[in-house]
């Protein structure tokens, strides 16, 4: 009798570390798209916000009105120059925090060594190096400059060629990204890239029109599939794409819900494609074509985008890519971008 007792111990030590792989066959948890939390709700301003508090608290707490001073910072003592006027600069370079009541215009190859802020429109002429800026409405960043650390507009953003953004550039409106930019975050009210009608029909006024009799597809789904899926005909899919492998579409498509995949997500056509939901994928996602997503994108590799639009006006949504981020012609993205690599406009 022992002898048995022990032999059934045995060999429930033997299956337990097989239980939960079989609790996740008969009863998958992943069925549905992982829950990652892509709206990137932390406070995307932070840096511009926080060094415009902190530059007025210390000038308050000082007395200090006018003319070029020291204050004390958390990094020590500063020197800090309030001109209050526009401020056309003329020096190679300035080593002191600078603080600008009207507009700033630099000239070529300028170094800011310190933080701007400027309570108006800021104009940094080409190859500027400007160590962080604060700018209460628009900037305009001329070809070949470096933003060191951060950037922050309540208004436009306009970054020329081969613009370096720092480790993060914000703005309440409108960005404008050209050939070559650089960048890690972003944010913008929307994120626009070069409308190029020779590179991609984007048909803007056309997208969101899907004419559910041309679908040769019409079906509800939710379950997992366990193979690589290609669609080369126009199909409406309500529910949630899940597959494991990769995804090609290339024709005609809409689906009310979201896509996870495994493998590499590729969308290729100049067909619309519509997304409601979400796009998630373990590899690398390729779209290029006249693309509306209506949720996030989140890649662990890479993303490239051309001829997408992502989000609306009123709905911020986030571009994530673990690894590399580029954006071709034709890219609208209300809201975020994100990646731990480089981030380039092509």
């Amino acid at each position: 009798m022992n002898f048995i007792i022990l032999i059934l111990i045995f060999a429930f030590f033997i299956f337990l570390p097989f239980l939960p792989g079989i609790i996740e066959l008969l009863a998958p948890l992943d069925n549905k798209p992982l829950p990652v939390k892509m709206d990137y709700s932390r406070d995307a301003r932070y840096f511009g916000r926080s060094f415009k508090k902190i530059l007025k608290d210390s000038l308050k707490k000082a007395g200090f009105q006018k003319g070029t001073a020291e204050i004390k910072l958390s990094s020590g003592l500063e020197k800090i120059e309030m001109i209050y006027s526009d401020f056309n600069s003329d020096k190679k370079n300035l080593d002191r925090i600078l603080l600008i009541s009207g507009n700033l215009i630099t000239g070529h190859a300028d170094n800011f060594n310190k933080e701007i802020f400027v309570e108006g429109n800021a104009s940094f002429g080409n190859n500027s190096i400007i160590r962080a800026a604060a700018v209460t409405k628009d900037v305009e960043i001329d070809d070949n400059s470096k933003i060191m650390r951060w950037l922050d507009a309540n208004g436009r953003i306009r970054a020329c060629e081969n613009t370096y953004l720092g480790i993060s550039a914000t703005c309440g409106e409108e960005f404008q990204l050209s050939k070559g930019c650089k960048f890690r975050r972003l944010l913008g009210n929307p994120i626009l890239t070069l409308k190029d009608p020779s590179s991609v029909d984007h048909g803007l006024a056309d997208n969101g029109r899907f004419d559910i009799n041309n679908a040769s597809i019409s079906t509800t789904l939710n379950e997992i599939i366990n193979e690589d899926m290609r669609y080369d005909e126009p199909v409406l899919i309500n529910g949630n794409l899940i597959i494991n492998g990769n995804l090609d579409i290339n024709s005609e498509f809409t689906i009310n819900g979201d896509i996870k995949a495994s493998g590499n997500i590729t969308i290729k056509t100049l067909k619309n494609v519509n997304i409601l939901g979400n796009i998630i994928s373990d590899s690398i996602i390729t779209m290029a074509g006249n693309i509306k997503v209506g949720g996030n994108i989140f890649s662990q590799e890479e993303v490239y985008l051309e001829g997408v639009d992502v989000g609306d006006i009123n709905k911020l949504k986030s571009v994530i890519a673990k690894k590399k981020l580029n954006l071709g012609n034709n890219v609208t993205i209300y809201g975020f971008v994100l990646t731990e690599g480089i981030g380039t406009v092509v």
